[in-house]
Formats: C-alpha cells, structure tokens, sequence
C-alpha cells in the first residue's frame, strides 16, 4: 500500500531522512507507544528511530516518496484507500486522513532518540 506524502509534509519529514520512519496509533502496544489514549481518541504520532532499530511491531510497510515508513498491524483499520500526511495551511500541524476521514488533525513527530535521552 501507498502513502502520499504532500510537499509541505515532505517538508517537515526531511529532517528525519536518515532515520526510519513509524505511524504509530498511540495505543500502547509496541514498544515505541505510550501508555496509549482514551479509547474516543485517535492519535497517531510519527516516530523516528534507528535505521537498525527494531521495528517488529510495525508489520505493515507503506511506501511512500519518502521510502518505507511502517505501520502497525492493530491499525489497519484506518488503511483506506487514498491514505496522505499532509500539513493543516492554518495550524502547519501534520493531518493524517483517507479519502473518507481526517483521522488524525495534529499528527507529531517524534524523535525516539532524542526523547529517550
């Protein structure tokens, strides 16, 4: 499956080019997630880590612009057709949507390296 990746999400992504790419639905599975969220809260994050991290959690692989960035298996429910990052004119926070939904509004990035330390 593609991801479209929108210049101005391209943009804010590039930073990240040298490190591999996760959606992540903060859900507390896998060990990149949170203690997870509300269960009425969507909210995914876009983690950065090691090339030679390890990514087992995140089976799903999207190609995208960008390269690969992986997906986890207990999310595939939001992999609908027309799935994009994009950046919000307004807000210039990173949206993840579908051609049905906005699915996410306010989509961070998070570098694991440097909130770990």
């Amino acid at each position: 499956m593609k991801i479209e990746i929108t210049p101005e999400a391209k943009e804010k992504l590039q930073a990240y080019a040298d490190k591999t790419l996760l959606l992540d639905l903060d859900d507390g599975l896998g060990q990149y997630s949170d203690e997870g969220n509300c269960a009425l809260v969507t909210k995914f994050r876009i983690i950065a880590v090691d090339k030679d991290a390890d990514v087992s959690d995140y089976a799903i692989k999207l190609d995208s612009d960008l390269g690969t960035i992986y997906f986890k298996q207990s999310a595939d429910d939001f992999l609908k057709p027309g799935i994009k990052l994009a950046v919000n004119p307004k807000t210039q926070l990173i949206v993840f949507k579908n051609d049905f939904e906005t699915i996410d509004s306010s989509v961070v990035i998070v570098d694991f390296d440097k909130a770990s330390a």
